[in-house]
């Protein structure tokens, strides 16, 4: 579990990704599917009429293998 959790760290997984889908497990146990998406970086830059605009989004999904 705790290389796990360091590979879920070096990745970028939010404490408040992690929340969300504990919370969505504890709500619903049954549950055989859990996300959650979050920007975790953007830039955004304006000039002489263009924008260029570049994001980092990380995206968890958690699915019980049967």
């Amino acid at each position: 579990m705790l290389r796990f959790a360091k590979e879920l760290d070096e990745i970028g997984v939010t404490e408040n990704m992690r929340k969300l889908i504990e919370a969505a497990c504890q709500s619903a146990p049954n549950r055989s599917y859990a996300s959650a998406e979050e920007t975790t970086a953007r830039f955004v830059y304006r000039h002489d009429g263009y924008m260029i605009e570049a994001k980092c989004t990380m995206s968890v999904f958690i699915k019980k293998c049967t």
